[in-house]
């Protein structure tokens, strides 16, 4: 009895978030999953330039292995959230307001069994800002097996 207390509870976590990171990420990128985090080197990287123009989109692609879900943002020196996403696979991806809008990138539709190799989606600076950013990201393999915040990508804005 006890094990299937268990397992319902599980299954009942890794469902919960299927459409998306819950608003109680957006501080520290943690999923609500209740399980601990991986320690391990991730599989999982950014690809794409080190380098837009303020006025322009910057497109990037999370990959290196299959996944179930992600939450995404870019902060600045001063550990804020900043800029905009754009959402290009409306499928798999959507954007999430958490300290302005559009301003996280999270999953849609995480179903177990149909992993994502890969997600292209776009970003754009605040106007006018110049400096470092760096995108974090949480990727979530499996509800019981994820790296908070360890996939990063440092890009300068000119």
């Amino acid at each position: 009895m006890f094990r299937l207390l268990i397992i319902a509870v599980a299954i009942a976590c890794v469902q919960a978030y299927s459409e998306g990171a819950p608003k109680a990420a957006c501080k520290d990128l943690t999923p609500q999953h209740g399980a601990e985090l991986q320690t391990k080197k991730p599989p999982y990287s950014f690809s794409g330039p080190s380098h837009v123009r303020g006025d322009q989109k910057l497109t990037l692609t999370l990959g290196g292995g299959e996944f179930l879900g992600f939450i995404i943002q870019a902060r600045d020196g001063q550990n804020r959230v900043v800029g905009k996403f754009e959402v290009v696979d409306g499928v798999h991806s959507q954007t999430l307001d958490c300290s302005g809008p559009a301003d996280t990138l999270t999953h849609l539709k995480a179903t177990k069994g149909k992993p994502l190799s890969g997600l292209e989606f776009k970003w754009t600076a605040p106007e006018g800002y110049k400096g470092n950013v760096k995108f974090m990201a949480t990727v979530v393999e499996t509800g019981f097996v994820y790296w908070v915040g360890r996939v990063t990508k440092d890009i300068d804005v000119e």
